[in-house]
């Protein structure tokens, strides 16, 4: 096989996987926007609100013009926005064994959660801190993004009076509801600073399943 042919093979596999993992991103967006609706509406899925390049050998084939988060951990290398779609197809890929409780789905929906809830309002670290929750009691895991407090909040405020069960329904009233309130917080955090400064100094740090 000559050369432009194998690159043309290579170009082929990136183009099936990028568009594979855009529909996996997309389908997923639509469900975070389904919890969401009591909270205002997110809008459709833009692959350009996210690093959407193919991995290969550590390279970014392409770069979108920005990206919603930045990573803070030194230790899990995937945290990294550019590994987003890989994230997302290796979540895909286990998810019939596993569900959402692996450490690729949360990496993917603390970027989803925390641009989807960035369109409603929320802005820098309560925009990470909603997310980073999201992501906690949609999987389970939690990772060193955005503010332990903050994450803490929204776990405790999600499962309040109730059994932790993180096999929860997007389509679920009383989980729209919950999320209505937990964003309602978050939102009033913005609006009053002190009121955050007082309701997150005490919060105690559980730490799961740290990575």
């Amino acid at each position: 096989m000559q050369l432009e042919d194998l690159i043309k093979e290579q170009e082929t596999k990136n183009h099936k996987e990028l568009n594979k993992a855009l529909v996996i991103a997309q389908r997923e967006w639509e469900k975070i926007r389904i919890s969401l609706e009591f909270c205002g509406d997110i809008g459709g899925f833009d692959k350009e609100d996210f690093m959407v390049g193919i991995i290969e050998e550590d390279v970014i084939v392409r770069q979108p013009l920005s990206n919603p988060t930045k990573s803070v951990s030194g230790y899990s290398p995937t945290f990294y926005p550019m590994y987003f779609l890989k994230n997302v197809l290796l979540m895909d890929e286990k998810f019939e064994d596993m569900g959402y409780n692996t450490l690729e789905a949360m990496y993917v929906y603390i970027e989803l959660a925390t641009k989807a809830v960035s369109r409603l309002g929320l802005t820098g670290n309560l925009a990470m801190g909603f997310g980073s929750g999201y992501a906690y009691v949609r999987t389970g895991w939690i990772a060193e993004k955005g503010w332990a407090e903050e994450r803490e909040i929204f776990h405790s405020q999600f499962f309040k009076g109730r059994t932790i069960d993180y096999n929860w329904e997007f389509i679920s009233t009383s989980v729209k509801e919950r999320i209505d309130k937990i964003y309602n917080k978050f939102n009033g955090w913005k609006e009053n600073p002190d009121i955050y400064k007082k309701e997150t100094r005490s919060v105690a740090k559980v730490i799961p399943m740290m990575v």
